[in-house]
C-alpha cells in the first residue's frame, strides 16, 4: 500500500564547494606611522631621560659648588662636613630645583623645535632676520629669561640661607635699608638682575647664530662596527666648562660697558626729562651721586665678581645640557632588529614623512644593506624576494630612494634656490572658424505672423519705455557723440560703477607701492647720510673697525651656500651607499632579478648626481683658488687676506659636497668591482656610459 507521506530531503544541508582560486589583492607596505616611528619614538624617549640624567647629575654639581662656596669653603666648613654636603636633603632640594629652572626648560625647548636640516641662510645677517620670522626664537627668548631670573632667585635663596656672613648690601633684597630713604631701589640687585638679562640674550643669539635647533649629524656616516662611544665624563666637561668661561668674559664686558653707558648718560638724560623725573627720583636718585669711573668699579668688585660666577654657572648649565642634547639625539638608533620582519620594518621607515625619523632609517638599512653576517643575507634575500605586497619591497624602497636622491640634486642645481613657480598652461590655439554658407533662399526678416492691433495709448507708452525707439535712439545719440570726443575729455565723463571700482583698486595699489618705494629711499637716504655723518666726525680707526665688522656681518660665505645646496648631504650620503651595497648585494642574493632591471636606473642617478657635484666643485676651484705666488705678490695685504679667507671657505664647501660624493664614488667602485664585466649587459645614456668607464678603467 502506497504512502501519501511527502518525500523529504536529505538530513546535510547542501554548501557551495569553495574555491581556493579567488583573486585577492596584495595589501601595501604598513605606513612608517604605524611601524616604524613607534619604536624609534620609544627609544628616544629613553634617550631623553638619559640627557635629563646627565644634566640633574651636572647641576648637582655646581650646585655642590655653590653651597661650598657659600659656607666658606672645604676649609671653613671641616672635611667631614664637605663630604657630607652633597647628600644633604638640602643640597638635593636645591639641586632638583637648579634642574628645573635651568636645565629642563632647555631641553623642553629643544626637543620641541628639533629639526633635521640646517637653516638655508649663507650670512649671520640672514640667520638673524629669518630667525625673527620663526616661532622658536620668541619661545627661546622667554625661555631663556625666565630660566636666568629663576636662577638668579635660586642664588639670592642659596645666599640668604648659606651665607650668614655676607654684608647687608650683599644680600640682594628688593630695597635699600635706609629711613630717610625707604623707595630707594638695591643697586646690587639691578645690576645682576641686568646681567642675567644679558647672559639670556647673549645666548639666544648663540644659539640663532650656530643654528642649534638642527641635528648634527656629522657622526652618522659611520658605520656600526667604527662607531665609537661618545662619552659624556672628563673630554665633555672640560669642552663645556672653557666655551662658558670664554663666552660668560665676553658678556660680562659687554655687560660693563653697556652698564657704564646707562648709568652715566642715558640716566641723567632721564632726569631731564619733564614729569620723569618724577616718577624715578623716589626710587633712582641716590644712582646720581657720583660719576661712572674706574674706582667705582674697584670699590663694587665683589659685585660684579659674583655677578660674573652667577652668569658663569647659568651658562654652564645651559651649554651642558645643550651639548648632550646635541649628541644624544644624532646617536644612530637600530630597532628592526627587534621586529619579525626587519626588512619590512626598514622599508617602511624610510617613507616617513617626517625628515629627522627617515633619517635614522636610512642609516639603519645602510647597515642592513652592509651586514656581511649569513642572518643579513637571508634578510636582504626575502626582501629581494617579496611577492605579498603591492607594490613591492624592493620597488618601494628604490623609488623612495631615487625620489629622495633626485629632490636633493635639483636643489643642487639651482644652488639651493626654491623652485620657480610652475609656468602658467598656455592657452589651446583656437580654431578657426569657417562661415556657414550663405543660403540661397534670403530669409524673411519679419514677422510672418500678423501683429495685434493696439489701443493708441499703449502704442505711446512703449515708445517712451526703457527698451522702446525713443530710449534706442537716445543711446544710439550718445555713442555717436562720445565717438567724436577726444581721448583728452573722455576721462572726464561718467563711468560705469564696475570702472570706477577697477580705478579705485589701481589707484590703490598704486599708492601702495608709492609709500613702500618712499620708505625704502628715506631709508637709504637716512643710512647714507648718518654714514656719511659718523664717519667725518669718528676717527679714521673706528670707521675701519666698522666696515669691517658690516662687511662680516652681511657676506655670504661660500661654505653657507653649500650648505644651502646640500641641506640633507648625510642623507643623500646614507641612501647612496644602502642602493650601492643591495646592489652588489643583488649579485648572489636575487633570485629572481628584480633588482637587475633598477641597475642601469640606480648607476644613472648616482652618476647624474657625482657630475653635479663635481662641476660645483670645478666652479669654486675657478672662482675662490688662490692666484700663483708671482701674482699673489703684487696684491696688497688686505686683498691677500681677503683671498685666503675665500680661498678657506671654498675648502670647507668641498668638504661640504665630499660628504655625498665620496659616498656616492665608493658605492659605484663597488658595484664595478662586484658586476665586472657584468655591466655591458645593461644599456646606459651615453653621458652616464662614459662616466661609468672611467670607473671600470680605474679598477
Amino acid at each position: 500500500m502506497a504512502s501519501n507521506t511527502p518525500q523529504r530531503g536529505p538530513s546535510t544541508p547542501m554548501t557551495a564547494i569553495r574555491s581556493t582560486l579567488l583573486s585577492r589583492s596584495a595589501p601595501s607596505i604598513p605606513p612608517a606611522s604605524q611601524l616604524y616611528e613607534p619604536l624609534v619614538k620609544g627609544v628616544l624617549r629613553h634617550r631623553l631621560y638619559k640627557i635629563f640624567l646627565h644634566s640633574a647629575l651636572f647641576c648637582w654639581a655646581l650646585t655642590t659648588l655653590w653651597m661650598t662656596w657659600s659656607t666658606g669653603g672645604m676649609f671653613g666648613m671641616g672635611v667631614k662636613e664637605s663630604l657630607l654636603l652633597p647628600m644633604k636633603p638640602s643640597t638635593l632640594a636645591f639641586t632638583a630645583a637648579t634642574f628645573l629652572t635651568g636645565a629642563l626648560p632647555l631641553v623642553v625647548l629643544r626637543k620641541a623645535h628639533l629639526v633635521a636640516a640646517p637653516t638655508p641662510a649663507t650670512s649671520p645677517s640672514k640667520i638673524l632676520s629669518g630667525a625673527f620670522n620663526k616661532r622658536s626664537t620668541s619661545q627661546a627668548l622667554l625661555t631663556y629669561l625666565i630660566s636666568s631670573l629663576a636662577l638668579l632667585g635660586l642664588h639670592i635663596l642659596i645666599t640668604g640661607a648659606y651665607d650668614s656672613s655676607a654684608p647687608t648690601s650683599m644680600r640682594l633684597t628688593l630695597f635699600v635699608k635706609s629711613r630717610k630713604h625707604p623707595y630707594y631701589l638695591n643697586g646690587h640687585l639691578i645690576y645682576i638682575l641686568l646681567s642675567q638679562v644679558a647672559v639670556a640674550y647673549a645666548c639666544l643669539l648663540r644659539c640663532v647664530l650656530l643654528d642649534r635647533f638642527a641635528v648634527r649629524w656629522a657622526h652618522t656616516l659611520t658605520s656600526k662596527g667604527e662607531q665609537k662611544l661618545q662619552s659624556f665624563g672628563l673630554a665633555r666637561v672640560v669642552t663645556v666648562c672653557l666655551t662658558t668661561l670664554v663666552y660668560t668674559s665676553f658678556i660680562t664686558v659687554a655687560h660693563l660697558t653697556v652698564f657704564a653707558v646707562a648709568r652715566s648718560v642715558v640716566l641723567p638724560l632721564l632726569f631731564k626729562v619733564p614729569l620723569v623725573h618724577h616718577v624715578l627720583r623716589p626710587f633712582t636718585a641716590h644712582f646720581l651721586r657720583g660719576a661712572w669711573t674706574v674706582s667705582l668699579l674697584t670699590r663694587h668688585w665683589s659685585l660684579v665678581s659674583r655677578a660674573f660666577y652667577l652668569a658663569l654657572t647659568t651658562v654652564a648649565v645651559w651649554e651642558y645640557a645643550e651639548s648632550a642634547f646635541d649628541a644624544i639625539v644624532a646617536e644612530p638608533i637600530a630597532v628592526a632588529q627587534q621586529t619579525a620582519d626587519p626588512g619590512l620594518t626598514l622599508v617602511s621607515g624610510i617613507t616617513s614623512s617626517d625628515p629627522y625619523l627617515k633619517h635614522f632609517a636610512c642609516a639603519e638599512m645602510r647597515d642592513f644593506a652592509a651586514d656581511d653576517s649569513s642572518a643579513a643575507s637571508a634578510r636582504r634575500t626575502a626582501l629581494f624576494s617579496d611577492q605579498k605586497y603591492n607594490p613591492s619591497m624592493w620597488s618601494t624602497l628604490s623609488r623612495e630612494s631615487l625620489l629622495t636622491l633626485g629632490r636633493d640634486y635639483q636643489l643642487l642645481l639651482r644652488r639651493g634656490q626654491p623652485a620657480p613657480p610652475p609656468a602658467a598652461a598656455s592657452a589651446a590655439p583656437t580654431k578657426p572658424t569657417v562661415p556657414l554658407p550663405v543660403p540661397a533662399t534670403p530669409l524673411v526678416r519679419t514677422s510672418v505672423y500678423k501683429p495685434p492691433q493696439t489701443s493708441p495709448l499703449r502704442a505711446a507708452l512703449d515708445t517712451f519705455s526703457s527698451d522702446g525707439p525713443l530710449a534706442a535712439a537716445v543711446s544710439e545719440t550718445a555713442e555717436a557723440s562720445v565717438s567724436h570726443i577726444p581721448e583728452l575729455f573722455r576721462s572726464v565723463m561718467p563711468t560705469s560703477p564696475q570702472h570706477k571700482a577697477q580705478e579705485a583698486v589701481e589707484t590703490v595699489k598704486k599708492a601702495e607701492e608709492n609709500v613702500v618705494q618712499l620708505v625704502k629711499e628715506t631709508k637709504s637716504k637716512w643710512r647714507s647720510g648718518l654714514s656719511n655723518v659718523l664717519s667725518a666726525y669718528l676717527p679714521r680707526v673706528i670707521v675701519q673697525a666698522a666696515s669691517q665688522v658690516r662687511s662680516w656681518w652681511t657676506r655670504e660665505r661660500v661654505h653657507r651656500v653649500a650648505e644651502t645646496s646640500l641641506p640633507n648631504r648625510y642623507m643623500d650620503a646614507l641612501v647612496a651607499e644602502a642602493l650601492c651595497h643591495l646592489t652588489c648585494a643583488s649579485l648572489t642574493e636575487d633570485k629572481f632579478g628584480v633588482v637587475q632591471r633598477d641597475i642601469p636606473k640606480i648607476i644613472e642617478a648616482l652618476l647624474s648626481f657625482l657630475s653635479a657635484l663635481e662641476d660645483y666643485q670645478a666652479e669654486l676651484n675657478a672662482s675662490y683658488s688662490l692666484p700663483p705666488p708671482d701674482k699673489l705678490k703684487e696684491l696688497s695685504p688686505k686683498e691677500i687676506v681677503e683671498k685666503e679667507t675665500l680661498a678657506m671657505e671654498a675648502a670647507r664647501a668641498g668638504e661640504v659636497l665630499s660628504v655625498v660624493s665620496d659616498a656616492i664614488k665608493d658605492g659605484i667602485v663597488q658595484v664595478v668591482r662586484t658586476f665586472g664585466d657584468k655591466l655591458s649587459a645593461f644599456k646606459f645614456p651615453p653621458r652616464i656610459a662614459k662616466k661609468l668607464q672611467g670607473f671600470v678603467d680605474y679598477n
